[in-house]
């Protein structure tokens, strides 16, 4: 009875798993509508199932941290691995039976969709807030701005790159702050002119270049506040920010947070602005 019994939980986990042919399916589906156990079973696993999808697909949702992106594509290629001679051990042998393998899958796979999803909301909730804490509302005005044209290639600058003197002039007057073009064409960046918006209630200054891949890349820069922070590495959602400041002036560069090369090009802007 108890061997009968194992192998009805095996063929409703293999039911769930998609693993039987269509005579054996029907067979398993005919024998649940008169087995309670089993189908109690069934439905305990197809519910943890739906639960396990949930959690990984409210995971894969949340933004990519931008140090997470950048170890990816900075990391060295793997070593390869040397396995070296042990002493023989004798194994130990296990054999649970399908009702224990397929609860305690069932537990492991709940367990490991909480801890995960825990891990991804912590990087999330704490960029958030350094966004939050590092100067609030023009930053938030700064994310929406970029948000928007940088999806317009079209209509992407208001003056554009041809006139540099122009552009300096006129950023100069509107924002009261001194600075020079950066020239980043070694970081693969092409300057396509700049804008003038408002973020936090102030004139802000934009200079924004495009690289070979179609990347938005902006630089902004407005009047220092005394609730400035210094130099941040903040991430909203699939944006990222670097900020500085300067001796008048607060700047930000601003791109998709899969450039991994913000940070050089925020260092090399600060260098030359």
């Amino acid at each position: 009875m108890a061997s009968n019994r194992e192998t009805m939980d095996l063929k409703v986990s293999m039911l769930l798993d998609r693993e039987l042919d269509s005579r054996e399916q029907q067979e398993v589906e005919a024998a649940l509508r008169g087995d309670p156990d089993a189908s109690s079973l069934h439905e305990a696993l197809r519910l943890g199932s739906r639960c396990g999808r949930d959690v990984f697909d409210d995971l894969l949702k949340e933004p990519v941290p931008l140090d997470l992106v950048r170890m990816i594509k900075t990391a060295p290629p793997p070593r390869r691995a040397v396995r070296l001679p042990s002493e023989h051990r004798p194994g130990f042998s296990f054999k649970p039976t399908a009702t224990q393998a397929a609860l305690a899958g069932f537990v492991l796979f709940a367990l490991g969709g909480g801890f995960g999803y825990t891990l991804g909301q912590q990087p999330s909730v704490a960029a958030q807030s350094a966004v939050a804490e590092a100067g609030g509302d023009w930053l938030d005005d700064i994310v929406a701005h970029y948000r928007v044209f940088s999806r317009q290639p079209d209509r992407l600058v208001e003056m554009p790159a041809s006139d540099p003197a122009a552009i300096v002039e006129w950023l100069l007057t509107s924002t009261g702050v001194n600075f020079r073009i950066p020239d980043l064409a070694d970081n693969d960046l092409t300057f396509q002119g700049a804008r003038l918006l408002t973020a936090g209630g102030m004139p802000v200054g934009e200079l924004l270049y495009t690289s070979g891949e179609g990347e938005v890349i902006a630089i902004l820069f407005r009047k220092i506040q005394p609730d400035d922070d210094g130099f941040s590495d903040l991430i909203r959602d699939n944006i990222a920010l670097m900020s500085w400041k300067g001796a008048t002036a607060t700047y930000v560069a601003v791109g998709p947070s899969s450039a991994a090369s913000l940070d050089e090009i925020a260092a090399k802007a600060a260098g030359l602005i």
